[in-house]
């Protein structure tokens, strides 16, 4: 079977029919890739809808500014206090301080509930991105090889395999550096928390928005690659499918329904 419907969905590749060892059952498990690519997507963008209310629930965040704050406060404030001892009028200033210090803890305890919902949202949404890397890496083992199995089973041509274990290979480093990517982001997150009790936790603040920033759009490309790469896979599982119904059907072991039933999908 060097012509017909298998080399017109994909040129190059010529299908060899098996002579011999068409066991019945095998095309049934198939794995559905059209709903695979659709969950991947919908998972995806919600991942990606994730990313940014997280990034928004950050940005009014500035516990750093608020803790520098009172740190200065409360220094004025044991001034003013050892002061007292040689000079009344001292007094007045210090009822001041404290007022500003009590309004300035307010403004934090209000600022720390955001910055903690902004840390709970990024651990979620480190999760998810995670997860829907996993999917496609978890994808990618089974397809590749159900492919190899198919192929080897039926006597096709190897190059169908060697494609979906290209496109796998090509799928692997998109979704180990999505998940890096995000771990990275989490990772300056902590580095910029004061609550950790680290020295220069400001200093990490500006480096954590950008990469933020970057390393979200940069995750959103992962995805895409990730998706583009399941349904070109999905092309060729749906090649492999068709070449073996009608090799099955040349040796007269699919009925003329089946050959024409609609793939899974």
């Amino acid at each position: 079977m060097s012509g017909g419907r298998c080399d017109r969905l994909f040129p190059g590749i010529l299908i060899a029919c098996p002579t011999a060892r068409l066991p019945v059952g095998k095309v049934s498990e198939a794995p559905d890739c059209r709903t695979v690519s659709r969950i991947f997507a919908t998972l995806a963008l919600f991942a990606i809808v994730m990313l940014a209310i997280t990034m928004l629930l950050g940005l009014p965040v500035d516990l750093n500014g608020q803790v520098s704050q009172l740190r200065s406060l409360t220094e004025k404030m044991d001034n003013l206090k050892a002061g007292l001892a040689t000079n009344e009028d001292n007094l007045q200033e210090v009822e001041q301080v404290r007022e500003l210090i009590e309004e300035n803890r307010l403004r934090f305890a209000n600022e720390k509930k955001l910055g903690s919902l902004h840390k709970l949202m990024g651990i979620a949404t480190a999760i998810v991105v995670m997860l829907v890397c996993s999917i496609a890496v978890t994808y990618f083992v089974g397809t590749s090889r159900w492919c190899r199995e198919v192929v080897e089973t039926y006597d096709l041509n190897l190059n169908l395999w060697l494609e979906s274990q290209r496109l796998k290979r090509r799928a692997f480093p998109w979704a180990v550096l999505g998940m890096g990517t995000v771990v990275v982001i989490s990772a300056l997150g902590a580095a910029s928390d004061p609550g950790t009790g680290l020295s220069h936790t400001a200093d990490w603040v500006t480096p954590h928005l950008g990469v933020a920033i970057l390393g979200s759009i940069f995750i959103g490309y992962c995805f895409y690659v990730l998706w583009e790469t399941i349904l070109r896979n999905h092309a060729v599982i749906e090649l492999v499918m068709q070449c073996v119904q009608e090799c099955r059907a040349a040796k007269g072991l699919e009925k003329e329904s089946d050959l024409h039933a609609p793939l899974p999908s």
